[in-house]
């Protein structure tokens, strides 16, 4: 499973059988679509445990056994609840950083930045990065492994099945992975459902299932330990096992004899009695006035950054609804005056990091400076606020990973935490002489440095302990001060064992702000730098937070205060000043830790095997040293998919046809060699296809073979005259059935240059041949099974090398079921070498203006075929009236003969070797969330557009004219089209396009016609 940080959503496999039976070569790289570059080659190693393969390519062995031993704890912790054991080594892949996280090829989708790890199915292989905390680290690998026993108990049941894994709601889960790996104390999973509680929103497990609102990791993990409390952890995979059989309502009543109604009742009533227990629970006054909310943000507004002169705040936001992007408001009104950062204007760039950083302003306020990824590695990106462009670059070369960038107040440096070799140190990049140094250099995790007012002390969070605080298995969040000339430094002691976050200083520099959960809540401190006293200043029931508990939600200028908060299931961003909050300030007297608030339930006296193996750190007692060791990496290449299995035969009136397919696809364990199978039938024995496909994608530059047996399938109206005995002259209307048969080797490379734009060459040889049929004296144009079939004369088969080429750029956001902003191109070029005098040419600009929340979208597209054999009737004629081009001509009752009926066309008209068409839409969101859609649906995405298509055809005996008229068939006249389509998705499956377009040509609108697309909209 993708652990994914509160948002974020799972990527499906491409459907392979749909290109095949739509005569797509697999082979080739895809038309469309954005990349997964690969900007490093890593030398992996093998690393055996007794339960694990651990593959890496660190230099640090003390980080591989730290790995080793966290995943044999892990292992053991869950074989205890879950009662399964591996009967092989499960796999492990481990990368130094998210950048190179991004690059795997273990998984074939691409990896978003809210992706903390990835578990996939059939090999149960973990997929994740080492991160800036130990404790992240650590529990991202238990949750992984969570999973990895999901799918072992799956597949190992001969009466359940890997497919089995869809009848489980995505809570039950995300949410048992949460709560194996964190126990039923966690303040984060508090406020969440105290948030919900106190609006009266909380869920059934209805709403859950079936809304996007409720994130399956907090609220499933509230259900586990609510489970766990009540019943206790023996049902845990009793529950899941049922649910995997008959789905969660049905397991729910069978393990629990409760109704899913009953059951959440129960379990909101629990919580109300539990957590709403105080008066501030319920009563309180939150401080300072909302400056971003969903009136002029979205729902999630997220790091807020004050600009030093007060004027500005930048923050993350989905405002624009269909990704996290960078704005910038006034702080004075809210009022959002520019975006910083969207993937469509800075596609040069990979990915906004918005997890868990935000970004830092120069002191004159002229210039941000935020992190995101660019050529695999963690880049700072200088943005000029009045060129409102960006101006700069910083890379930190010998670091693996930068993160929470701090300007220092002199202007002089920033600050970094830098990831390097599994450990996360305070490093300062000096903005003059380039130069790099690392303050903290140990063996801790630092991160979030913030400066002191003087620039001469750098406060941060360590997981380093205080001497006071004496239990080394615990894990510790203090806050930190080093000297950043004489290196001395000191951890300050807040809250034991609580999270204390977040630290910034004000300008009087007498305290250090910083966020902590010391009693389960999370709110705002201070520390006294002269004294060492705590002070508590605000006092909330959910808490000051970002999307994550490291996330910065805290930033401070001047006078100025402003903080991130979840309130009524929003993050807002609050803003109010330091002389106001000082009113509400009060001492705190103790540094204890309170874990009641946090607990997810009320406390039990029945023991409990999680609490207790987390709570102690408990590591197997037998696991000895000797029994990790380093092997050699053997490729095992395996199964990754199947999928599309399928058969059928069909007869009757119209005659006998077969339909089926199957496709898999296939790799090593580092997913470094790709195979792909396919083979399908959809009509007649002739109809039959299948390919095979070997991708090598070890290096930046892509290279791979195919072979294939493809059908394509093409046909034609026609009107002919039969002059009987008597002389009567009959005309009949007949269909022309042309099947050419390819079959193909191919040798083919493509160079993803970053995520939005690559390379693809390819040369191959192909040899065609041909059947054609005659369906004579048809009914009508919709009807071509009621006549006569005659099989006619074919051209000869022949074959011809092809050498290709094409340049392709993607940065389109897509919305809910076609693009909404950025832009397409594709540049093409084909060659045939011999047997046949021809190349082809082709363009397919698209572009997409995003108008919230609707859209304006604009194709420009052609296609020639140009050479002395470009009309060979060896080749299969282009149809200007397919629903793709032109909507509204492919069955119409309205063709006849332009030599005899000035108001009408015949097919000719829209057929020939070359095409020019061009689209416009406008495009409505339909059902879908109720931010953007007209009619709220919690699974029913789908859009309404408006469209207007136009285009022109001829080939070599006719010529285009730009007239409107014709009444002879060699002029060729551009065509029309205007009408409404409806794209429904299909849960991400396949877009469905049903439409009802009016026909326009020789200046006169026809009848609508009906038809219908399987493609998302272009």
């Amino acid at each position: 499973m993708i652990r994914i940080f509160q948002m974020g959503m799972k990527q499906t496999l491409t459907i392979l059988f749909l290109i095949l039976v739509l005569g797509i070569n697999v082979v080739d790289a895809q038309y469309f679509g954005q990349n997964k570059p690969s900007y490093e080659q890593f030398d992996f190693e093998l690393y055996k445990t007794p339960h694990f393969e651990i593959y890496h390519y660190f230099d640090n062995p003390e980080l591989v056994n730290q790995l080793a031993s966290l995943a044999e704890k892990w292992y053991y912790y869950h074989q205890q609840v879950l009662i399964d054991t591996f009967d092989t080594r499960n796999p492990l892949i481990f990368y130094s950083n998210h950048g190179d996280f991004q690059q795997t090829n273990t998984i074939h989708s691409r990896i978003e930045v809210g992706t903390g790890g990835v578990t996939e199915g059939l090999k149960r292989r973990v997929v994740m990065p080492v991160t800036f905390s130990h404790h992240q680290t650590d529990h991202v690998l238990g949750h992984e492994l969570v999973h990895a026993f999901q799918y072992h108990i799956l597949t190992k049941d001969e009466a359940i099945s890997l497919a089995a894994i869809n009848n489980i709601p995505l809570w039950m889960i995300e949410g048992m992975a949460e709560f194996l790996s964190l126990g039923s104390v966690n303040s984060q999973t508090a406020l969440w459902m105290r948030d919900a509680l106190i609006h009266d929103r909380f869920p059934t497990l209805k709403q859950m299932t079936m809304s996007y609102r409720y994130s399956p990791y907090r609220y499933g993990h509230a259900f586990w330990a609510f489970i766990s409390y009540k019943y206790g952890e023996q049902y845990i995979p009793r529950l899941f096992k049922a649910a995997a059989v008959s789905g969660y309502e049905q397991a729910i009543g069978d393990v629990l004899m409760l109704s899913t109604d009953s059951l959440s009742v129960l379990w909101k009533e629990t919580l109300e009695s539990h957590m709403l227990q105080t008066v501030n629970d319920s009563t309180f006054s939150i401080i300072g006035k909302t400056l971003i909310s969903k009136e002029n943000g979205g729902r999630y507004n997220l790091n807020p950054s004050l600009s030093p002169d007060g004027k500005y705040i930048v923050f993350l936001s989905e405002r624009d609804l269909y990704d996290i992007d960078l704005f910038m408001a006034k702080t004075q009104s809210g009022k959002v005056i520019s975006r910083i950062y969207t993937a469509t204007s800075h596609d040069e760039i990979d990915a906004l990091n918005f997890i868990e950083t935000s970004g830092s302003w120069s002191p004159d306020s002229r210039y941000f400076a935020f992190i995101a990824y660019k050529k695999g590695q963690s880049t700072c990106f200088v943005f000029d606020v009045k060129k409102k462009d960006i101006i700069r670059e910083v890379k930190i070369r010998d670091v693996d990973e930068i993160s929470w960038p701090a300007w220092s107040p002199d202007g002089e440096s920033i600050a970094f935490a830098g990831l390097k070799n599994g450990r996360s140190d305070i490093y300062v990049y000096n903005r003059h002489s380039h130069t790099v140094e690392n303050l903290t250099q140990n063996s801790h995790s630092c991160m979030q440095p913030s400066w002191t007012p003087d620039s001469k002390s750098i406060v941060y969070v360590t997981d380093q302990a205080v001497v006071t605080q004496n239990q080394p298995t615990n894990v510790y969040c203090n806050i930190g001060i080093i000297h950043t000339k004489t290196k001395i430094s000191s951890v300050l002691r807040t809250f034991d064992n609580a999270k204390n976050l977040n630290p910034i200083v004000p300008q009087s520099g007498d305290k250090i702000l910083f966020l902590s959960d010391q009693d389960g809540r999370r709110n705002l401190y201070a520390i006294d730098l002269s004294s060492n006293d705590l002070f508590r200043i605000t006092d909330y029931p959910t808490g000051i937070i970002g999307m994550t508990e490291y996330s910065p939600a805290l930033s401070i200028a001047g006078d100025t205060l402003c903080y991130s908060m979840l309130w009524d299931g929003q993050f807002k961003i609050y803003q109010t000043t330091l002389s106001y909050i000082k009113l509400n300030i009060q001492p705190v007297y103790h540094h204890h830790f309170q874990p009641s608030a946090s607990r997810l339930v009320p406390y039990s006296s029945i023991p409990s095997q999680v609490e207790t193996n987390l709570y102690f750190d408990r590591r197997p007692s037998q696991m000895q040293v000797d029994s990790f060791y380093t092997d050699q990496i053997e490729p095992k290449f395996k199964l990754d998919y199947l999928g599309n299995a399928s058969a059928g035969v069909m007869t009757g009136r119209f005659g006998t046809g077969m339909a089926g397919s199957v496709e898999a696809m296939f790799s090593d364990i580092l997913g470094q060699n790709v195979l792909y199978t396919a083979i399908s039938i959809n009509g007649e024995i002739y109809d039959f296809g299948a390919q095979v496909a070997y991708i090598n994608k070890k290096n930046r530059i892509k290279f791979g073979a195919g072979i294939s047996h493809i059908p394509y399938r093409s046909g034609s109206y026609s009107y002919e005259q039969d002059t009987l005995p008597d002389g009567e002259v009959l005309k009949t209307l007949n269909y022309t059935f042309r099947r050419t048969f390819e079959d193909k080797v191919s040798l083919f490379t493509f160079l993803p240059v970053n995520k939005t734009r690559r390379l693809e060459l390819g040369v191959a040889y192909a040899f065609y041949n041909y059947r054609i049929e005659k369906i004579k004296d048809i009914n009508n144009y919709s009807n071509i099974y009621s006549g006569e079939k005659e099989k006619l004369p074919a051209p000869p088969g022949f074959g011809t090398a092809i050498i290709d080429a094409a340049f392709v750029i993607d940065n389109a956001k897509m919305g809910l079921a076609s693009p909404v902003e950025g832009k397409r191109l594709r540049i093409q070029m084909e060659k045939y070498l011999h047997n046949m005098e021809m190349h082809t040419f082709l363009i397919d600009y698209r572009r997409y203006f995003f108008i919230k929340p609707y859209s304006l979208a604009f194709r420009i597209y052609h296609y020639g075929r140009y050479g002395s054999d470009s009309d060979s009737n060896r080749m299969n004629e282009l149809f200007l009236g397919s629903p793709w081009f032109i909507r509204g001509y492919d069955l119409g009752d309205f063709y006849g003969d332009e030599t005899v009926d000035p108001s009408t066309i015949s097919i000719n008209q829209l057929i020939g070797s070359r095409m020019l068409v061009t689209n416009m839409e406008l495009r409505i969101p339909f059902t879908g969330p109720k931010e953007i859609a007209w009619f709220r649906s919690r699974f029913l995405f789908s859009e309404m557009a408006f469209f207007l298509d136009g285009g022109l055809s001829w080939n070599k005996n006719s010529y285009p004219t730009w007239s409107l008229t014709t009444n002879s068939p060699r002029v060729r006249i551009p065509v029309f089209s205007a009408g409404l389509a409806y794209r429904v998705n299909l849960f991400g499956a396949m877009v469905i396009e049903p439409f009802y377009a009016f026909p326009i040509h020789q200046k006169r609108i026809k009848s609508g016609e009906f038809g219908i697309n399987i493609f998302a909209g272009w």
